[in-house]
């Protein structure tokens, strides 16, 4: 029991890194460049539960260029439920909101429903439009291949199958529970006004809260996010900011280079002896 705890957070640290620090931080701001195999290991590993990056990436953009207004994919303007899971859905009531956030593997069958409609041209790639610069690289092509996402989370079921059984399964369900709501508590709570505060004006509902920084490896401090979303660092008062910490190691390890920050935060976050 004690090792499938420990291996469960472990794993659940990892995955989460490689959507906070790959799909967000690396591949749709470029806050950061990072070595090739590096970056492989981040996309490979946000891969693992948050879907193809090339699809992840066009809908992070299309939220931050439309944030809370109608064409947001994913605002809580509708509510908070609607803003959580309902727009994966298309529901608004939050009772199928809440029993598809419970689901644990819902995200993964939304992908595999993607998938088939788009073997049936019935789901075009719209996204690969304001994704021009992962298209240039195989990796990520292939990641936006139909039916690469779903075979990935197979591979994932077979292994805690062979090495578990029912309890393997289980702890996958559990894992990716906490991923796949530990990603759209962004969208929802980071996103309502009863939660947080703002220190920015960006025009629209984005909110720090902290406690939410705690379980997303600093992604909680959205409304900075929405005022400098290029910032490799998203904790720029302070606070728990896991993705920032591991982005400076990778840069001290010279895996990593040229982070971005503003430049009223440099002198605080990239003290030139640390650089």
């Amino acid at each position: 029991m004690d090792f499938a705890i420990v291996s469960w957070l472990v794993f659940a640290t990892l995955l989460g890194l490689g959507n906070t620090v790959g799909y967000h931080r690396l591949l749709t701001h470029r806050s950061f460049k990072a070595t090739g195999w590096v970056r492989a290991t981040f996309t490979l590993l946000g891969a693992a539960h948050s879907g193809s990056p090339v699809l992840w990436v066009g809908l992070h953009r299309y939220h931050h260029a439309r944030s809370d207004t109608e064409d947001d994919p994913h605002s809580p303007k509708d509510g908070f439920w609607a803003g959580h899971t309902g727009w994966l859905i298309n529901a608004k009531h939050p009772l199928p909101c809440i029993l598809f956030a419970l689901s644990g593997f819902g995200q993964q069958l939304m992908i595999l429903m993607h998938d088939v409609r788009r073997l049936m041209g019935k789901n075009p790639p719209t996204w690969r439009s304001v994704c021009a610069d992962l298209m240039k690289e195989r990796l990520m092509r292939t990641l936006d291949t139909p039916m690469v996402m779903p075979l990935i989370f197979m591979v994932q079921v077979v292994a805690v199958w062979m090495y578990a059984g029912w309890w393997g399964i289980l702890w996958l369900w559990a894992l990716h529970a906490a991923m796949t709501n530990s990603s759209w508590a962004i969208n929802s709570i980071c996103h309502w006004p009863g939660f947080g505060e703002q220190p920015f004006d960006t025009g629209d509902d984005s909110r720090d809260v902290p406690w939410v920084a705690w379980f997303t490896n600093g992604e909680g401090f959205h409304n900075s996010h929405h005022r400098f979303p290029k910032s490799a660092c998203h904790a720029l008062h302070g606070g728990p900011d896991l993705s920032w910490a591991v982005i400076r190691v990778l840069i001290w390890s010279k895996l990593a280079s040229d982070p971005w920050v503003p430049r009223s935060f440099r002198e605080k976050l990239l003290p030139a002896n640390n650089e």
